[in-house]
């Protein structure tokens, strides 16, 4: 028997793919920021400002370090290897940090304002640009456990959000795009293996603004390992000046591509910039 009084909620939407496009990085392998829209060019005409990659070394460090004690399990999936790691602790912060050419660089990335190029590096030569929205609930969803549906049903939700990082054979490019200027965030950790240490941060990324990363493959014994992962990429609506609850953004990516994921199961806390800082400043 059903009562009178029962409520009933809207589903939240975690995330969904809005449009696609195939991108031939043989024939286009530029990369242009024009003025915050994403294009991709077969050569760069006069007055593009074509940068290279962001160096990077260990020195490097930036977010907030948590110790690492262990690698609990590594399983190998049709999709790559998903590793669990022991966090030392209870709950783990992430560090708010406007994207930067500085900061993106500790993760290694590369940070491509408006008006500027870089040149993408791909051992797949067919990569996808895919206009996505995500909800402000999207990281909850984990989205290599379970192996659900595009949209979040039959895969795993946590209460709260979790650590939930990854690296990948392929380039990934983060571009804020949203329609009403809202910073995108991407979160991101770099990984010291023989040291049990990682680094945790958020990035927000200006509108207009977009992030490169190249091709991070999986290494022998390597120094460190570059982590990113844009599930929890709408967090700035959980901002008080904001109505919203979704966020559109461009990514480009291999749908097919082979994945390393890092993930522990405790509570994050990831804290909000209200005024993230100017260009200019």
């Amino acid at each position: 028997m059903s009562s009178v009084n029962e409520t009933y909620f809207n589903a939240p939407l975690f995330d969904r793919e809005l449009t696609e496009i195939t991108v031939n990085i043989e024939q286009t392998p530029f990369f242009l920021n024009d003025r915050g829209h994403p294009i991709y060019l077969a050569s760069l005409g006069a007055g593009i400002h074509l940068i290279t990659e962001s160096a990077t070394n260990a020195k490097m460090t930036m977010g907030n370090p948590y110790d690492v004690p262990s690698e609990i399990s590594t399983k190998i999936t049709n999709w790559g290897e998903q590793t669990e790691l022991e966090f030392e602790g209870r709950h783990f912060e992430f560090m708010p940090l406007v994207a930067s050419k500085e900061t993106a660089a500790a993760f290694g990335i590369t940070l491509v304002q408006a008006g500027e190029a870089i040149q993408i590096h791909s051992n797949q030569k067919r990569l996808s640009e895919i206009h996505y929205e995500y909800g402000i609930m999207a990281g909850h969803c984990f989205a290599y456990l379970d192996g659900g549906k595009p949209d979040c049903s039959g895969k795993t939700l946590f209460p709260f959000v979790a650590t939930d990082l990854e690296h990948h054979d392929f380039p990934h490019i983060f571009c804020a795009t949203d329609q009403d200027q809202m910073p995108l965030v991407i979160s991101v950790g770099r990984f010291f293996p023989n040291l049990g240490k990682i680094y945790l941060a958020d990035l927000w990324v200006n509108p207009g603004d977009a992030l490169y990363i190249p091709a991070k493959p999986k290494y022998s014994n390597p120094e460190f390992i570059d982590l990113h992962n844009n599930r929890n990429a709408a967090l700035a609506c959980w901002r008080g000046d904001s109505n919203k609850s979704t966020l559109t953004t461009h990514s480009l990516l291999d749908t097919h591509g082979y994945f390393y994921w890092y993930w522990n199961r405790r509570p994050t806390i990831h804290p909000l910039i209200y005024a993230p800082t100017s260009k200019n400043e």
